[in-house]
């Protein structure tokens, strides 16, 4: 995966990988662009700061995103995983369970980076803190 990150007034993302053979830009899998990445990428990092069970819930669509792939849908009460996905994080409509479910784990991993960020900037300001205080 190759990241580059860069501030265009929204803090967007363009994030790049290989799915089956052929280069895969997750800006141009989702309905807004970089713009709609970043906004994604906040959302889930919000959810996981707020939401206790919300990790589940990710790897259950994963999974349910895989399942689709191989023609199983895991209830037929509900929409599918990948129109969940696609609804909720801004991922264009018509793309394939593949390139869902791909554009879904780079958001993840992106949220990721941004957590651990956004901690090491708080442990940085809490330490500047204490040492103003000295």
């Amino acid at each position: 995966m190759n990241t580059h990150m860069f501030s265009d007034g929204s803090d967007g993302y363009c994030v790049t990988t290989e799915l089956e053979g052929k280069e895969f830009i997750l800006s141009q899998a989702m309905q807004d662009g970089t713009t709609g990445v970043g906004v994604a990428v906040r959302k889930i990092v919000e959810e996981f700061r707020t939401i206790p069970t919300v990790g589940i819930r990710f790897g259950m669509l994963q999974r349910g995103i895989t399942l689709e792939q191989q023609g199983i849908r895991l209830t037929a009460k509900q929409p599918p995983a990948s129109a969940i996905v696609k609804r909720e994080y801004g991922v264009r409509k018509g793309m394939s369970k593949a390139k869902t479910g791909m554009a879904l784990s780079l958001l993840l991993t992106l949220a990721d980076m941004l957590m651990r960020e956004q901690d090491i900037e708080a442990e940085q300001a809490a330490f500047d803190a204490e040492c103003e205080q000295e």
